[in-house]
């Protein structure tokens, strides 16, 4: 589905391909969402006429919604609560455009493309441009959770529900019964995902073998009698889970679905990002999830579910086990907050964790000294990039802080992204339990003990899910649909970085240090230089894509 809006010297154009809307002779209302649900407009008509705004409160905000009053001549854009719908919108001279796609939106109204240089440190930190802004000038894109109103002159920009505030309302009605909790707990993801299905559509669940993706195929498969299950393998054992995924789902007996990725193919799926992240976007694994999207669209998935945000919410992810360590280290090798350069201690992280980080707003991201030095004179731009609002998460544990942070940005903003798009271009529609509101917000009120106890991550999750699975079916070393990205970039993908990379080509471009690249390509011999140079590779093959080749 595409949405274009336009607003010109006071006049309002509204054109959606490919989709369905609701028009009436006071709103305009459409959804971005792959299915048609009617029934979800006329409540938005409903709740909107009674409540005006604040209709948002009264609604499972799992759509971005784009409504025109035209008795009042406003535009209100609304995004998902989560950031699964992007919604992007340039803003120049009065005129306002509008679309779900930045480049369809440039191309839809012949707008100049003019290179946001500030955004590629950022994008060099995150491995995605952070909202409000993007890769193009005079252009934006609302962040999950905001609203805009537009009444032909200005913008005005809203918040209707952020990650951080939500925590501090919630986490002060603390549960304070395990045993209860993982009842209440258990009962919530049922009811979402019986919610969830329907009997006239074809689901998948995208099975990597762990907890989260074996919890929620446990629970699919008691409502729904025909579920599919999928799986990416590699070759390389170190990075393969398909066997583990193959043991979940022969005990579970779904029709299970295996893939291995051919090495050959490698380069070109790779070609493939650009078309399918049409602003610079470089998580690594969002090469396994394109190919895991297109595989279950050729086995005519029209829903798959996914174990997404339960890393974030119930501390799964293995920076948190080094925040632990760090945290409890700091208090006994660095109690006075000494500051020593990063360079000098850069072959062991976890003492650069606790030396090069004295600056107390910044705890719970001492990893991100680490990404700096190797930032550092690769373009004009190297400052930090850090999250600000680390001081307003009210948690004294660094894991806790981080996990709330990591949710409202590396959730929201990058793993949504990621399968939300790539899902999107395949006709398919992702759910997942720990993006729905009511799971989301329950998950706050649990002490952070309940989640991570005696250095065991995800433990009640991990409690429920062993009333469906033994036990003994899984491992720690679950590690998600990752790639052998240093053996790649080193291999397989060198011969197009260096296409990408002539002195030649970089002076013209006028973008990057030709010295400083030059030499990270040549030395990728830690994962820190790897997600640098594969940063760099995505947005070049970008620029191609679209600068370049004007696409």
């Amino acid at each position: 589905m595409e949405i274009y809006i336009d607003i010109i010297d006071n006049k309002f154009n509204f054109e959606i391909n490919n989709y369905f809307f609701l028009d009436d002779d006071d709103i305009f209302i459409t959804i971005d969402g792959l299915y048609e649900d009617y029934s979800y407009l006329e409540n938005i008509k409903k709740l909107y006429k009674k409540y005006d705004i604040n209709f948002i409160n009264y609604m499972d905000m799992i759509y971005s919604i784009y409504i025109y009053d035209k008795r009042k001549n406003k535009l209100i854009l609304v995004r998902d609560l989560v950031g699964l719908k992007p919604v992007y919108y340039y803003f120049k001279n009065q005129s306002l455009y509008i679309s779900n796609d930045i480049i369809k939106l440039f191309q839809k109204y012949k707008l100049n493309k003019e290179i946001n240089l500030n955004s590629l440190s950022m994008f060099f930190r995150f491995h995605y441009i952070k909202p409000p802004e993007t890769i193009f000038l005079n252009t934006y894109k609302l962040n999950h959770g905001e609203y805009i109103f537009f009444d032909g002159n200005n913008i005005e920009t809203s918040i209707y529900w952020n990650t951080i505030t939500k925590y501090n309302e919630l986490k002060k009605n603390k549960i304070n019964n395990l045993s209860n909790a993982k009842e209440e707990l258990d009962k919530l993801i049922n009811n979402y995902i019986k919610k969830s299905l329907d009997k006239d559509k074809k689901y998948g669940v995208y099975l990597s073998g762990g907890i989260d993706s074996s919890l929620v195929t446990s629970i699919a498969i008691k409502y729904h009698n025909n579920i599919d299950t999928f799986s990416i393998g590699f070759n390389n054992e170190k990075y393969n889970e398909a066997n583990a995924s193959n043991k979940i789902a022969k005990y579970l007996k779904t029709n299970h679905h295996e893939l291995y990725i051919d090495e050959k193919d490698i380069i070109n799926i790779v070609k493939k990002i650009p078309k399918y992240y049409t602003e610079p976007f470089a998580d690594v694994s969002e090469f396994p999830t394109i190919v895991l999207n297109e595989y279950a669209k050729k086995n005519n998935i029209e829903i798959a579910f996914t174990g997404d945000g339960a890393d974030q919410l119930f501390c799964g992810a293995g920076l948190y086990d080094t925040l632990y360590k760090v945290q409890n280290l700091s208090k006994i090798i660095n109690p006075f907050n000494i500051y020593v350069k990063p360079k000098f201690l850069k072959y062991n992280r976890k003492l650069m964790y606790i030396y090069s980080n004295k600056e107390k707003d910044y705890k719970c991201q001492c990893d991100i000294s680490y990404s700096e030095m190797y930032l550092k004179g690769l373009f004009c731009d190297t400052g930090s990039k850090r999250l600000e609002d680390e001081s307003k998460v009210n948690s004294k544990i660094w894991q806790e802080k981080r996990m709330i942070l990591d949710f409202d940005t590396f959730m929201c903003n990058r793993v949504n992204t990621k399968m939300g798009i790539a899902a999107k271009k395949n006709d398919i529609e992702t759910k997942s339990p720990f993006l729905n509101k009511d799971i989301i917000e329950y998950s706050f009120r649990l002490p952070h003990k309940y989640k991570y106890h005696k250095k065991n991550k995800k433990y009640i999750l991990k409690q429920i899910l062993y009333g469906y699975i033994p036990k003994e079916y899984f491992s720690d070393n679950k590690r998600g649909f990752l790639i052998p990205l240093i053996e790649w970039l080193n291999t397989y993908l060198l011969d197009d970085i260096k296409r990408l990379t002539t002195k030649d080509y970089i002076e013209k471009q006028g973008i990057f240090n030709y010295e400083v690249i030059d030499n990270l390509i040549k030395n990728i011999d830690n994962i820190q230089k790897a997600f640098l140079v594969w940063d760099y590779y995505m947005f070049q093959l970008w620029y191609e894509e679209y600068i370049l080749n004007k696409g």
